[in-house]
């Protein structure tokens, strides 16, 4: 059960404990002597270096969590923006309506969250005479009065500027000064301001603060609070209706009747949401006389206690990812590094670190018992309207999901078109966890998935392909036959911009290595079984991909190489993979003019050509013996997906080839001349390793 694992997260992780207390970045402090008097005439700004070394505008202190649910009109306790604090419209600078000018109309919610920020203080000086609350009224009564109506702001550190950059500028914007000249500001919409006394800024970091015990006993008053309109000094109970929590199996706690606090950090909900959730107002939710949580009983601390994990999940990076829509998370119960580890491996896919855990997965940290007992728990969450959808959650003992990424490593080997030996070595390699994912990591293979469009952009994702991709690693799913249909569109498009520095690099390994991945989930008995480099079978569909990308080097060498506009591929590609039989004979055809043409200057280079065709046409069965090769009239979409799969492999074994060779070449011509030839052998010998092709290894031993 989903919830009862995250109960169990939060309850290992002891996230209960802190509960009413929360990480917040400060932006500016409202600099006061001991009775409320400014001791600056600005505020003071507040800094923090990033990871790149660089300023960053604000601080993180532990300040009081919102108390319960922000349905308007209220406010955090001890920092908020600028309209609970100051009573200025963030963006304006303009007042706002005092609580209770006009009689005859309800405060609308900035007015209510002014009210309900300044109550709190009140409430909590009454409560424990804390001199920094007296600080922080006795400024309110200097400095926020009342006139006409209006919550007047008597501070000249706020004010309104051009703006002196970007596309809008010399527009007015809402500035807070933060030092004595004019250069020194911050802006005032997306700030939040906290409070210094006698030097000591007004948080709940000290444990020891009578402040922060105070907050701790306050908090469930609130936090558990029924959704009614309150205001700060109002405790409504939650349900006196006590029951059977169905997540911890207890009896006698106080139901939750709504789960709170909101879950933050799944994409598309910035102010977050709820996986369980009730509407007084909708009967669907309602049932034999019970209202909001009473229908499914959880808890109160129940409730707070999965929340809280997912939240800490979302925030944690290496236990979870986001993608698009979707936001995955990953955990182990008793091997706290499993989850990161998972996330590492599907979402980086770095082949070292892949190799090193597949030869011992978390070697040092766990014992092999463990790793039978374990488990692995995967929940995949998207956003829809605030609430938050579980689009898969999966729970399986965690020697099965290593089992399971095991078989999806393999089953996504591919050769590569270009070996690693290529790349440029002027930008010196960093760190791993500072690189990109790898090709064989989930979200390259997820955006090979999709048809991309400007409409849409590169970066579009969409969740159900993600969840399946993580099912097929995790469970040993197969991801759905019909994932091949965008992915070969895709291809054929790309055939035209034919550039590996762009986006839409038709050879790119992911794009295949998918391919190859759906074909081995999806194939039957007695099927081709795809393989990681070129493979010698009789299935034609493999072969007529093959057949092609040969026509295609036929027709580059009879050009000599050089750029002659469409060529078989870009003209002929799209139907050499759907109706074969309505093509290929032409294709030959012409594949005997070009040879022709190139016997006359190149007669091994021919021959060679000539051979690889005769090879792969031998593999076609004719209707009679001295008939012509029996090419099939259509092809299904696995078999569109078979085709584009050997056609792939084929030009990748011929660059290969053609890379081995010139070098070897290069090493006879150098041997001639009585010169060393160990750079070209040996960068001869590198690539055939690197490819791997065991003919080119030979060709190579025996120079």
């Amino acid at each position: 059960m989903l919830l009862h694992a995250l109960y169990d997260y939060a309850q290992r992780h002891r996230l209960l404990d802190d509960l009413p207390v929360q990480r917040r970045t400060l932006h500016a402090l409202i600099d006061l002597k001991a009775d409320g008097e400014l001791r600056l005439p600005y505020l003071v700004r507040l800094s923090q270096t990033d990871e790149g070394g660089r300023e960053a505008l604000g601080m993180d202190y532990a300040l009081p969590r919102f108390p319960g649910e922000n349905n308007g009109g209220k406010a955090y306790f001890l920092a908020e923006g600028s309209i609970a604090v100051f009573g200025r419209d963030k963006k304006t600078g303009e007042p706002i309506p005092a609580p209770g000018a006009d009689k005859k109309k309800k405060d609308k919610n900035p007015t209510k969250a002014f009210q309900y920020f300044w109550d709190q203080i009140q409430l909590a000086y009454e409560a424990t005479g804390d001199a920094r609350l007296a600080a922080m009224l006795g400024f309110k009564n200097s400095y926020l009065t009342e006139k006409n109506g209006r919550i007047e702001c008597d501070l000249a550190s706020l004010r309104m500027r051009p703006k002196d950059k970007g596309k809008k500028k010399g527009e007015l914007e809402y500035v807070a000064s933060t030092g004595a000249d004019d250069a020194n500001y911050i802006a005032v919409e997306k700030a939040t301001f906290g409070f210094r006394v006698e030097g000591h800024p007004v948080t709940l970091d000290d444990e020891s603060d009578p402040l922060r015990q105070y907050w701790f006993e306050r908090f469930p008053s609130l936090a558990f609070a029924d959704d009614t309109e309150t205001t700060a000094g109002d405790d409504v109970p939650a349900t006196a209706r006590q029951t059977l929590c169905l997540v911890t199996g207890e009896t006698g706690q106080p139901i939750a009747r709504s789960h709170k606090p909101r879950i933050l950090g799944v994409p598309g909900i910035a102010a977050g949401g709820y996986i369980v959730s009730f509407a007084r107002a909708a009967p669907a939710f309602s049932s034999y006389g019970f209202s909001m949580g009473e229908n499914s009983p959880v808890s109160e601390s129940a409730a707070a206690a999965y929340g809280l994990a997912l939240t800490a999940l979302l925030k944690d990076e290496d236990q979870h990812i986001n993608l698009g829509p979707v936001a995955i998370c990953s955990w182990a119960k008793d091997t706290p590094h499993a989850g990161k580890q998972f996330q590492r491996l599907l979402n980086k896919a770095y082949p070292e670190h892949v190799g090193k855990f597949l030869r011992g997965p978390f070697a040092g940290d766990v014992e092999r018992d463990i790793l039978n007992r374990d488990r692995l728990y995967t929940v995949a969450l998207a956003g829809n309207a605030g609430r938050i959808v579980v689009q898969h959650w999966l729970d399986q003992p965690l020697r099965e999901a290593i089992d399971n990424f095991r078989r999806w490593w393999d089953e996504l080997k591919i050769v590569s078109l270009f070996a690693d030996s290529e790349k440029s070595t002027k930008k010196k390699r960093t760190a791993t966890t500072e690189l990109p994912p790898a090709p064989l990591a989930i979200p390259n293979l997820a955006r090979v998935s999709l048809r991309r469009s400007k409409a849409q952009g590169d970066d579009r994702l969409v969740g159900e392909r993600i969840v399946q991709l993580y099912r097929a690693a995790l469970e040993g799913t197969a991801p759905s036959v019909m994932m091949l249909k965008p992915i070969l569109d895709e291809f054929h498009s790309a055939l035209v911009k034919d550039d590996p520095k762009k986006p839409t690099f038709p050879f790119g390994q992911s794009r295949f290595a998918l391919i190859k991945l759906i074909l081995l989930r999806n194939r039957k008995e007695g099927n081709f079984m795809p393989t990681p480099q070129l493979a010698d079978t009789s299935e034609p569909a493999y072969n007529l991909g093959r057949l092609l990308a040969v026509f295609e080097s036929v027709q580059d060498r009879y050009h000599d190489y050089e750029k002659k506009g469409a060529g078989v591929v870009e003209r002929y590609y799209s139907t050499a993979s759907s109706a074969p039989a309505a093509v290929f004979p032409l294709l030959c055809r012409l594949a005997r003019h070009h040879l022709s043409k190139i016997r006359k200057d190149d007669a091994s280079a021919a021959n060679r050509l000539d051979g690889q065709i005769g090879e792969i046409l031998n593999k076609f069965q004719p209707d009679k013996p001295g008939a012509s090769p029996h090419f099939k009239r259509t092809l299904t979409l696995p078999q569109q997906g078979t085709f584009a799969l050997g056609f792939y492999q084929q030009r990748a074994y011929d660059r290969a080839s053609s890379l081995v060779r010139s070098n070897l070449r290069k090493a006879r011509d150098l041997r001639n001349k009585k010169q060393s030839p160990d750079e070209p052998l040996t960068k001869a010998r590198q690539f055939a390793q690197e490819f791997g092709y065991a003919d080119l290894i030979a060709i190579v031993n025996s120079f």
